[in-house]
């Protein structure tokens, strides 16, 4: 007898402006392993939560949000445009959580072994939505009424997974928001540098050169035979590789860029001196966070359910199908010229090569089954931020029926439009947030339409 068990309810009240929300927790215990094998009848328990109060049966929407490569929240506390959304469509929201996450494990403590692991792939994510919707329709779970229109939504991959839900599966969701979605697989990702280095300009041409200056001074130490262990060491990073160590100290200043820290990255390394810009920047950094470039640590296979940047499953992901691998510009480089596309091979296969002799990916192949930037679909959004690296492997401009806005405000970074309103958001964001409503009004009148 299929049955759902509530065997624990996460309760969480947020406040903010006029946006709360309550939310709850439940399994889906009946989701396949292998969407391709028939034969093979093996399920899991994946995780969903629901906001279910602004949820009107007979008019409403399902708002489909979809996670991505960390421990799902839920809905997250910082970003709840979503909830604005459910608002004005009196909408159900559904969260699943995307499997090999957090604790939606496939073969339980198990799942991060390598041979477990050949099940995480974009394919069967995509085919999980789907047999979740199917499944939640069927069965009527949380009142949902087999005409109720569904709309995915989602950030950065989850971006790209709502676009490509869209395309690969018009027939169950009317439309889908894409933020900050990187729907092309791009294996050596130049622009991304370029990027922050054309982002940091906006605090004038210092600041680039600081980032720039970094960069030089941390390779210069790891280079130094003498100086080398102490400078990884003042970071905690001493198992990480020189190359790894090179990669992990650019990526941690450009990710403070890309989330739209720029300003503050910048005022706070101006005056200083290249050693007291270390020390801020040292001081700045999540406590622990190199280890998520460390293939020593990336080899580790066992599961904690408690460990909220599950980076092993991000990183196999990378390795076999998707890339976006950041590599030096020949011009304006913020990172050492030593990460090129070998050392991303050495990379992959000193965490992986048990699993597949020289495991990397063919962004040729991910960019033919799901469309890249050539992706075309009707009703579909997507938004990126002006000084987001991320929006290169996106859709800028509008492209046949794709909808696509670039939101050029100070610090504009991912998935900018998806964190809560604010009355200091700069005008364009909040036009981009009605334009994003007005849309959602006309598919939803459309689908009407269309049903009667």
């Amino acid at each position: 007898m299929n049955k759902f068990f509530l065997i624990s309810i996460s309760l969480l009240i947020v406040i903010a402006d006029d946006l709360s929300y309550n939310q709850k927790m439940y399994w889906f215990e009946h989701q396949l392993v292998d969407h391709y094998d028939k034969l093979n009848k093996n399920v899991f328990h994946q995780r969903y939560w629901v906001v279910e109060e602004n949820f009107i049966p007979e008019t409403g929407v399902v708002l489909f949000q979809i996670c991505g490569e960390y421990t799902c929240p839920g809905i997250m506390e910082e970003r709840l445009f979503i909830i604005q959304l459910a608002k004005e469509f009196n909408a159900l929201i559904i969260v699943l959580e995307h499997r090999y996450y957090g604790k939606s494990m496939p073969f339980g403590s198990e799942s991060l072994k390598d041979e477990n692991l050949r099940y995480l792939s974009t394919r069967q994510a995509l085919d999980d939505l789907a047999y979740f919707q199917r499944f939640m329709i069927l069965n009527k779970k949380h009142g949902i009424r087999s005409q109720n229109p569904w709309i995915a939504i989602g950030g950065s991959y989850p971006g790209a997974l709502a676009a490509w839900y869209r395309y690969q599966y018009p027939h169950l969701v009317i439309g889908a928001l894409a933020s900050s979605a990187v729907v092309e697989s791009i294996t050596d990702f130049k622009m991304f540098d370029t990027q922050i280095y054309v982002s940091a300009l906006k605090s004038g041409p210092q600041c680039a050169k600081y980032i720039q200056d970094m960069n030089k001074y941390a390779e210069q130490q790891i280079l130094n035979q003498a100086t080398k262990e102490e400078f990884k060491g003042s970071f905690g990073a001493e198992k990480l590789t020189d190359l790894e160590f090179l990669f992990f100290f650019a990526d941690a200043q450009l990710l403070i860029i890309q989330y739209g820290g720029r300003s503050e990255l910048c005022m706070q390394l101006e005056g200083k001196s290249i050693t007291e810009q270390i020390d801020y920047f040292r001081s700045v950094i999540e406590v622990g966070s190199f280890m998520e470039y460390g293939s020593f640590y990336l080899k580790n296979d066992e599961y904690d359910e408690n460990n909220l940047s599950p980076s092993r499953q991000w990183m196999y992901q990378c390795c076999s199908e998707l890339g976006w691998w950041q590599t030096s510009p020949l011009e304006n480089s913020v990172r050492s010229s030593l990460i090129d596309l070998q050392f991303y091979r050495d990379f992959c296969n000193s965490i992986f090569g048990g699993i597949q002799a020289n495991i990397f990916p063919d962004d040729q192949l991910a960019n033919a089954r799901f469309g890249g930037k050539n992706l075309n679909v009707d009703n579909l959004i997507m938004t990126n931020g002006n000084e987001d690296p991320w929006k290169w492997s996106s859709v800028l401009v509008n492209q046949g029926s794709i909808l696509a806005y670039e939101v050029n405000c100070d610090d504009s970074g991912h998935c900018v439009e998806l964190y809560t309103p604010k009355e200091e958001d700069c005008e364009q964001l909040k036009q981009v947030r009605q334009d994003i409503i007005a849309q959602f009004h006309k598919w939803i009148q459309d689908y009407y339409t269309l049903i009667q």
